[in-house]
């Protein structure tokens, strides 16, 4: 046979199979679109969740491909949400963790080993832009399981002119002098009316708790668990002193608002917001997010950041807790290439000057950080980024959010006086040691 008839007769063949498909009522395949689902509790927040959207809006872009679908969980029903998900075999592609769960996430096999993909993007040469300390809690035996996004140390938020009004020329530095000043800041503002404003706030609600509580504990140079991570640390002196100040300041000095026990994130930041307070403990973040709820306070003006006071001054110990935001992969994701993209996508340099313009933080990307301008001139970036150095993570054990729940329920049994403080604490104490004691 001669070529030209073979080819011929190829053709033939396949015009007659593709009528055949047509006849059958079956289209010829076409490239179809991968859907990824992110979820991260920030969705739910007006201004990260436009600047999340933002970017996967741009990242659809440039990756025509993949189309990314927004799951916004309220954060007190996150670990819940993802965890019985992901037994289930379901839950979303990509998600953003803090660090309070993510060692039980890595022991019970809820995120996916990331290395391999980081070993085709350059192993260690990828990883080097990132703070050691904040790659360091997310590797186990070597394996690598998130990649950070954003670090930031815990700090007092205050209203200046507040401060101002009641005479307060000095942000205080050590407990005694807060307590004082919360007094001075606790008043009516209308002649012979009720109390309508307070000092401050803590946040006793699940969503939050950690990251505030944690740093009165650690200004008085106690902590939740010993050095070694073995025992609680709840019996010692400071820690009594800290757990008695809180208590005291809300069923005696009152310089808080009634209802604290349900105050969550939140709420603190819709009373600064309302200047229903002074004074609330957070970050960076505040500057946006109390801004917005309120823009007649002009909170970028009126707002001021200052360290977390402690029992007497010191220069070294540590007196705040570290925040990380990071991201992770679903072990049972469907589509492993294209969500390692999102993740790329979102922990790279421009992204991260993004977070910064539109939310106020500071990466977990060294070169951010040291060259980013907008982050050099920023008073607020600043002062948070010098108390890195005197901030730590909350425990690093798989257990951490069984102890952080036994230690918050007893100091809701302290505030509502169904125990003493002595012994809401002792509770605590005994209960996280049985935790800790258990294989």
């Amino acid at each position: 046979m001669s070529d030209k008839f073979i080819k011929g007769l190829s053709r033939a063949a396949a015009a007659v199979s593709f009528g055949c498909v047509l006849a059958a009522g079956v289209a010829p395949a076409a490239a179809a679109d991968v859907t990824i689902t992110y979820s991260d509790w920030q969705l739910a927040q007006d201004i990260w969740g436009k600047s999340l959207k933002e970017a996967f809006a741009e990242f659809e872009k440039q990756n025509p491909g993949i189309k990314v679908a927004t799951e916004p969980v309220a954060l007190a029903q996150r670990d819940v949400k993802f965890t019985t998900a992901i037994r289930a075999g379901a839950g979303p592609d990509v998600f953003a963790l803090d660090m309070n769960p993510v060692k039980q996430y890595i022991a019970e096999g809820w995120v996916k080993d990331l290395t391999p993909f980081i070993e085709k993007e350059g192993g260690k040469k990828f990883l080097d832009d990132f703070y050691a300390r904040s790659t360091g809690p997310l590797t186990e035996a070597g394996k690598t399981y998130g990649v950070p996004k954003n670090i930031v140390a815990m700090v007092l938020v205050y209203n200046e002119a507040m401060f101002k009004e009641a005479g307060i020329q000095k942000v205080p530095e050590t407990w005694d002098d807060f307590r004082a000043a919360m007094k001075t800041l606790t008043k009516s503002t209308k002649a012979g009316g009720p109390v309508d404003q307070w000092g401050w706030t803590i946040v006793a609600a699940k969503a939050g708790f950690d990251l505030r509580f944690s740093v009165i504990l650690r200004g008085f140079g106690g902590d939740f668990l010993t050095p070694d991570g073995k025992k609680s640390a709840l019996d010692s002196p400071a820690a009594k002193e800290a757990f008695k100040y809180v208590v005291d300041m809300i069923q005696n000095d009152k310089t808080m608002p009634p209802g604290v026990a349900q105050v969550d994130a939140n709420g603190a930041r819709r009373m600064l917001a309302n200047k229903q307070i002074a004074v609330k403990i957070g970050t960076t973040w505040s500057l946006p997010e109390v801004s917005g709820m309120n823009p007649a306070l002009d909170g970028w003006k009126v707002l001021k950041m200052a360290h977390i006071p402690q029992k007497t001054v010191d220069g070294s110990s540590v007196r705040s807790t570290l925040y990380q935001k990071s991201l992770f992969m679903n072990p049972n994701t469907k589509n492993p290439e294209a969500a390692w993209k999102l993740i790329k996508f979102m922990t790279e340099a421009k992204q991260m000057q993004r977070w910064f313009d539109d939310n106020n933080m500071l990466s977990a990307r060294k070169s951010v950080n040291e060259t980013y301008k907008p982050i050099a001139e920023s008073p607020f970036a600043v002062t948070v980024a010098k108390e890195i150095d005197r901030a730590a993570f909350l425990p690093l054990t798989p257990k951490w959010p069984e102890i952080l729940e036994t230690f918050r329920v007893n100091l809701q049994d302290a505030i509502a006086k169904s125990k003493s403080p002595e012994e809401a604490l002792a509770n605590a104490h005994n209960q996280v040691n049985a935790i800790l004691a258990r294989p």
